[in-house]
């Protein structure tokens, strides 16, 4: 009954600009201004959900534990954005095991870093149903650019344009069509978008150890306003845009000085020491493939120091913060400029990883496997994802006074494999797995090698 009446006051509020647009068109000798009638349209439009597209990357899609399926894209911020506000949403699911695989918990050690993760058997065998329209046309991997420029391939030769295809592609491809995100979502006729990219822009920096190979400011800002500028002069949509997050903040990027502690206890070979071995000091960022690396070095299997690819050095970590806040400096003025809503995810995230959540009396937190991010250490869980749905909400409320219910914490924590406390069948010492963190003794004669090297 709530969404039916909203409906129609929109259908009221959309009707009364228009006879109003009409009314001083007809009073003047000027022709319409197409771009007024459109903007008119888009302020109408604004809390009319009828009509809803979402773009963005993997964060939008719902990807969770390094996959995109079908069990965690409904888990996903947007879904549960359109279930509390009711309107339809449609996914472009994607079987299991997923694409790629889903990183799977199989055994929870103490401290979490030495839990056993391993990837689902098998092989996806792409969207569940190739029929349906997605309206969450979202890509893992998308970077701004992507987002109005980059269209499916009939035959993709890689990773990423595999995603495109099976998001972007289906059921275009039957009738000769072939759009990016933004094309999409134009040819939708759509009274509301959802945007929310850049952070792979930025993320990047995170695989490389490099803020060097961020897309460069001047770029993002000309990219940003070309993406924006394409939607408001295509659609009669109204914009729902949200910022960048702190992409060093995430669980994916280790303290090197709990590492070196970590290590130092385990081995007896002091931190300074273990410091000139791995190449890494105090307040670097070391991602989990470069901590997947220091067993065999430490074992003498392989040699030190960590890949520089898997360190972010501290000071290299601060200009990739200072390049978010540059990113969403960027973001607000586009924002604002269009006359959207903005949503600050930056500031949510922030908030998190300061002072945790408390829910069902446990403080989740953006540690790994603190309850907030997903196996991946970058993607949120399925409680992580409810969190970013209520900032939506709020700010939609705020910007609309609408009373669109908050998700319910509660439930989705109680229900999340991913939030603890973890059954207790996990809590046991880890084999040693390739994809775990083996506990490290080294044998004294190994310890006088690594000491005697470093005298």
């Amino acid at each position: 009954m709530k969404s039916t009446l909203r409906a129609m006051q929109h259908a009221v509020v959309s009707t009364t600009v228009s006879a109003l647009l009409l009314t001083l068109f007809a009073c003047s000798s000027k022709p319409p201004n197409p771009a007024a009638v459109r903007a008119a349209a888009q302020v109408a439009n604004a809390g009319n959900f009828s009509t809803t597209y979402f773009l963005g990357d993997s964060l939008t899609a719902g990807f969770q534990s390094g996959s995109l399926i079908s069990t965690s894209q409904v888990n996903g911020w947007a879904p549960l954005v359109a279930a509390q506000a009711k309107f339809p949403i449609v996914l472009p699911l994607i079987a299991s095991p997923g694409a790629p695989s889903q990183l799977t918990l199989l055994h929870l050690a103490n401290p979490p870093l030495l839990s056993t993760i391993a990837p689902l058997p098998g092989t996806s065998t792409g969207r569940v149903d190739f029929s349906v329209q997605p309206t969450d046309v979202a890509v893992p991997g998308a970077l701004v650019n992507d987002v109005l420029n980059t269209l499916p391939q009939l035959l993709p030769l890689s990773g990423q344009q595999i995603l495109n295809q099976q998001i972007l592609g289906f059921p275009g491809f039957s009738s000769g069509v072939a759009d990016s995100q933004a094309q999409l979502a134009a040819r939708a006729n759509p009274t509301t978008i959802f945007v929310w990219i850049g952070n792979n822009d930025a993320l990047v920096a995170d695989f490389t150890g490099s803020p060097a190979s961020m897309t460069p400011l001047a770029t993002f800002t000309t990219q940003y306003q070309q993406l924006i500028g394409y939607l408001t002069a295509n659609t009669n949509a109204h914009l729902i845009i949200a910022n960048v997050p702190d992409v060093t903040a995430v669980p994916y990027l280790q303290s090197a000085t709990v590492l070196l502690g970590f290590f130092s206890a385990q081995t007896g070979v002091p931190a300074s020491v273990l410091s000139g071995l791995l190449g890494i000091v105090p307040g670097d960022l070391v991602g989990l493939p470069g901590v997947q690396q220091v067993p065999a070095i430490l074992g003498g299997k392989a040699k030190g120091p960590i890949s520089a690819a898997n360190i972010l050095h501290a000071a290299d970590a601060a200009t990739v913060r200072a390049n978010v806040v540059a990113y969403n400096q960027v973001i607000a003025a586009s924002a604002s400029a269009a006359g959207a809503t903005l949503v600050d995810i930056n500031a949510v995230i922030a908030a998190a990883s300061a002072n945790g959540i408390a829910i069902n009396g446990v403080t989740g937190n953006t540690s790994f496997l603190g309850g907030l991010f997903s196996l991946d250490g970058i993607h949120p869980t399925n409680t992580g994802y409810a969190i970013i749905a209520n900032a939506y909400i709020d700010s939609i409320n705020n910007a609309f006074k609408t009373s669109i219910p908050d998700v319910n914490l509660v439930t989705v924590a109680a229900a999340d494999p991913l939030f603890p406390p973890y059954p207790g069948h996990l809590l046991v010492k880890p084999p040693v797995e390739p994809n775990a963190i083996p506990v490290i003794h080294l044998s004294g004669e190994r310890v006088g090698e690594i000491l005697g090297k470093h005298e």
